[in-house]
């Protein structure tokens, strides 16, 4: 029999811990502060000076009445983690530098830090979508319920395929994109840029990560990450020469753990039979 097993509501949930609260209200102030202070330039032109000024108070007040505010709100960690509009924290940073970059002709320098600080944003908005999971995670598996545990990343042969292309990407992009203009290619840079990006995060795919199977789902972490995948985001599993794979639902990639990397393998196999059907 394959049990399923949904999280309930998280009961009482605690407020949030300082240093989650001022990276949230810095987060805030990272896009409230430009754009009062932008807005004021529109209304009230005034002197470099005085907007450099303005800046800064801005940045300084909304981080702090943010933090406290963001310190007061019971679960809001917990929440923001379970949510799949998560990622919107990470998104809305990128629009408002668009916005900041098609009106630098109405704002001039103001627009111009307003973008850089949007795009400050958008790294802190990718950190609070770590932390929110994280603590989601923390909150939600009772850890007197997980059974298995293990670390495992792909398949050496496959991760070695997966390093070695990534590697050329990440190397060869950076080299088009820094070097090109000295070998008569800089016309040529924006394709390092094209190669580089995404050679640079396929560096870290399938790299061992720790799993932890539980009542509810199994939760995935790395140094800085952690989240929670429900049973039901699984539709089987199957086991080959050099893997044990977890099928997701609908589009999304696999779970691709390498056997020699898992310490008790009949345990993980036995603790999957209760939940999942075995392709």
């Amino acid at each position: 029999m394959h049990e399923t097993v949904r999280q309930p509501a998280l009961q009482s949930p605690d407020r949030p811990d300082p240093f989650f609260a001022f990276v949230a209200g810095l987060y805030v102030a990272l896009l409230v502060a430009p754009a009062l202070v932008a807005a004021m330039a529109v209304a009230l032109p005034a002197d470099p000076s005085v907007l450099y000024l303005s800046f800064l108070a801005a940045l300084t007040v909304v981080t702090a009445v943010s933090t406290v505010a963001i310190g007061r709100l019971h679960g809001l960690p917990q929440r923001l983690g379970a949510s799949r509009l998560v990622w919107m924290l990470a998104v809305v940073p990128i629009v408002a530098a668009a916005t900041y970059f098609v009106s630098l002709h109405l704002v001039g320098g103001v627009g111009i830090a307003g973008l850089f600080l949007s795009l400050v944003g958008f790294v802190v908005g990718v950190g609070l979508v770590a932390m929110s999971r994280t603590r989601y995670v923390r909150a939600a598996v009772d850890t007197d319920t997980v059974r298995v545990e293990w670390k495992a990343g792909w398949p050496q042969p496959l991760r070695t395929r997966l390093q070695v292309g990534a590697a050329a990407l990440y190397f060869g992009g950076m080299a088009l994109l820094f070097g090109g203009e000295f070998v008569g290619l800089g016309s040529y840079g924006w394709l390092g840029a094209v190669a580089f990006v995404p050679g640079g995060a396929a560096m870290g795919w399938g790299q061992p990560q720790r799993y932890r199977l539980s009542a509810i789902g199994i939760d995935r972490s790395n140094h800085i990450h952690r989240r929670l995948y429900e049973w039901d985001a699984f539709e089987s599993f199957s086991v080959t020469d050099d893997a044990v794979i977890l099928r997701r639902s609908g589009p999304r990639p696999a779970f691709r753990c390498w056997r020699e990397e898992i310490d008790d393998e009949a345990e993980l196999l036995d603790a999957l039979d209760d939940h999942l059907p075995r392709a």
